[in-house]
């Protein structure tokens, strides 16, 4: 095999994709590996290649985390005052969020550069692999390893879907557990598990290269969330802490969860602060 041989096959397909499938060969047969080891390496080598943007839009994150609980409070206020019809307080409020936005250099774009560099990227690698699932020429049938020999057929035992899912939760969790500045709260975290196990129920029937794929990426977004809250890599790249807060009585009811003084340094029922537990 020989890097255009698949071209010559007529893949009819969008240009990205089209590339995607190019980069994809010409690895795979400049380099020697086996197409599970390729897909891997493509993906080692973007996920690299957009490692220091990733780590720019996590110190803007943080820094978002930091003032987190303080934005909380002040939208609360916002909500109530708004549905109290007072505007004039509303709008005090409003101008209140944006200066601490403007103080604590809070970007709402810039956390998000990260993702929106690995979105196009996932979804040429998915048009670009269930194209090649279906050469026969590109021998992705034997381009497997372990119980996933052919990579053309859907994984048969699951397993591949179940470390994907597996993957996806642990990348929640650990997110949550790391970097969150108020802590998840229970329903929120059931229903992340809930989405992850129903989308590797409805993907298990993808080919093993697609789902191949998806592991190798949940993988390397653990180990970056690993990478970016080890303290030798924060002071590298100057990426700020954050403390946790965790409510220590939470809302009784509907009408509760409208009142901030519930939330983060208000008044309870009985007149008493509710103040919050901190965890660093």
């Amino acid at each position: 095999m020989q890097v255009g041989d698949l071209a010559s096959h007529g893949l009819e397909t969008m240009l990205p994709v089209r590339l995607t499938e190019y980069v994809l060969e010409f690895v795979h047969v400049s380099m020697g590996l086996p197409w599970w080891a390729t897909i891997g390496a493509v993906v080692l080598g973007y996920r690299l290649l957009i490692l220091p943007v990733n780590a720019w839009s996590q110190k803007h994150m943080m820094k978002t985390m930091q003032v987190q609980p303080e934005m909380n409070r002040i939208t609360e206020h916002i909500k109530t005052a708004n549905m109290k019809h007072d505007y004039m307080s509303s709008a005090k409020y409003s101008q209140e969020l944006l200066a601490l936005r403007k103080r604590a250099d809070v970007s709402l774009f810039k956390p998000m550069v990260g993702n929106a560099l690995q979105l196009p990227f996932m979804l040429m690698m998915f048009g670009a692999l269930r194209d090649l699932a279906t050469i026969p020429a590109a021998h992705m049938d034997t381009g497997g390893t372990l119980w996933f020999t052919n990579l053309m057929a859907a994984d048969p035992y699951m397993i591949l879907p179940a470390l994907s899912a597996i993957g996806t939760i642990g990348s929640f969790e650990l997110q949550n557990k790391l970097n969150a500045s108020v802590e998840q709260s229970r329903e929120m975290k059931i229903a992340l598990r809930f989405v992850a196990v129903l989308g590797a129920a409805i993907t298990s029937g993808f080919s093993s290269s697609v789902l191949l794929f998806w592991v190798y990426n949940t993988g390397f977004t653990l180990l970056q969330l690993v990478l970016f809250n080890a303290k030798w890599f924060r002071n590298l790249m100057k990426i700020p802490g954050v403390k946790k807060v965790k409510f220590v009585r939470p809302p009784e009811n509907f009408l509760d969860k409208m009142q901030i003084s519930k939330f983060i340094g208000g008044k309870s029922k009985s007149g008493q602060p509710s103040a919050p537990h901190v965890e660093s």
